[in-house]
């Protein structure tokens, strides 16, 4: 199928439901929304709603094989349906993230036949939603440390452990769990394996967290004798390390380094044109440097999809994902300047008001999710530098 045969599609199944976006659309209130236990159910339900309408039109999975539940087509044509979702105002489909972004392109990679076929063609449309279970309290950047274990006893795994800052676990149907399972092992990463939790398993325990922006997708999951069978692992005994470096290259490349479709330019210019600020010359730098660097991360997403970033090196997304959090809140402290006073303090009567305080509060995990700038600058200057360790 043509690129342009392929857009005219996506195009016309968005537009017999949702209308053009505008800028003030781009601010997504979906997310401040979902600050609520009852506008967070809401957040997700319209998350899988779009879902499935886009699998019913056949829009989902663009590059994935066709006997999962895909279309077997190309990234460009993924990369558009993703232009065409930020040209309509579509709600957030953050609430699926893990599952499309993290735990699909996992499965794909290392799971076994049986596995592809059960979890793939529900993941893909929204029936069944996905979380990560890696960080932990005393193992968040430092991930080798996790203490989690899973101990084989006959015919199951027993797993016992604490997992933190999970988004969406409370509302999902599966977990990428990573557990030790050599503690002998001779280095902490050649002891990890990684399973597929279901979620509604006995001794599972979710307690829901509220970050910083109101926000309530976090969550702390406790596992007190989690009984898993024994082909609930994803990929080799004791080759979890392996594996969820492949996830987290996916996550820091795709869900947490996203390029955004043009969403940050979008935002600021209106922002920019709504407070009459265009024609001040510092703001007007400020919007060239949200615009070029959005642009230039819409280019380091091309490259990393074609594996041409430091020749397809797995430590790649840790660029994608510096880029896009530094730009993620340099667009939210450009907001907040714009608004001037009315950003900290706004009449109760505005409905917007809070956008840009939103916007603000929810950029500082922007450095923080999916490993810290800190972290990832020491991958970037270790594996893909060729540094040596600090």
């Amino acid at each position: 199928m043509t690129l342009d045969t392929f857009r005219a599609e996506v195009r016309a199944c968005l537009a017999a439901v949702y209308p053009l976006r505008d800028g003030r659309a781009d601010d997504d209130r979906s997310d401040i929304l979902a600050r609520s236990p009852d506008g967070h159910a809401v957040h997700v339900a319209r998350a899988r709603t779009l879902q499935r309408m886009l699998a019913d039109a056949g829009l989902v999975g663009v590059t994935v094989p066709e006997e999962y539940g895909g279309r077997g087509l190309t990234t460009a044509h993924a990369a558009i349906l993703e232009e065409e979702l930020t040209r309509f105002d579509t709600p957030s489909r953050r609430p699926l993230g893990i599952g499309p972004t993290l735990a699909l392109p996992t499965i794909l990679r290392v799971g076994t036949e049986a596995q592809k076929r059960r979890y793939v063609p529900p993941l893909l449309a929204g029936e069944e939603l996905w979380c990560q279970l890696f960080s932990e309290p005393d193992a968040g950047s430092d991930l080798a440390s996790l203490r989690t274990r899973a101990v084989r006893e006959g015919a199951h795994w027993v797993v016992d452990g604490q997992k933190v800052w999970s988004s969406f676990a409370l509302d999902a149907s599966f977990g990428l769990l990573l557990a030790r399972t050599d503690p002998a092992a001779p280095r902490p990463q050649a002891g990890v394996t990684m399973f597929v939790l279901p979620m509604d398993t006995p001794g599972v325990r979710i307690r829901p967290l509220v970050d910083i922006a109101g926000g309530r997708h976090f969550n702390e999951v406790f596992l007190e004798r989690v009984l898993l069978p024994a082909d609930a692992t994803l990929g080799d005994l004791n080759g979890g390390w392996a594996v969820s470096s492949g996830t987290l290259g996916g996550e820091r490349a795709g869900y947490l380094g996203g390029s955004g479709g043009g969403r940050r330019r979008r935002q600021v210019s209106d922002a920019a044109a709504r407070h009459r600020r265009l024609g001040d010359p510092v703001i007007r730098q400020r919007l060239v440097s949200v615009i070029a660097g959005e642009w230039l991360l819409e280019r380091l997403r091309d490259r990393l999809e074609a594996g041409t970033v430091a020749g397809g090196h797995p430590a790649a997304g840790s660029l994608m994902k510096l880029a896009a959090g530094n730009l993620e809140q340099e667009v939210a402290a450009l907001l907040c300047d714009l608004g001037g006073p009315a950003s900290a303090a706004w009449p109760a009567t505005d409905p917007d008001g809070d956008v840009a305080a939103h916007a603000l509060a929810t950029s500082r995990q922007a450095t923080i999710a999916g490993g810290t700038h800190q972290i990832q600058r020491n991958l970037a200057g270790e594996r893909i530098l060729g540094l040596p360790r600090g």
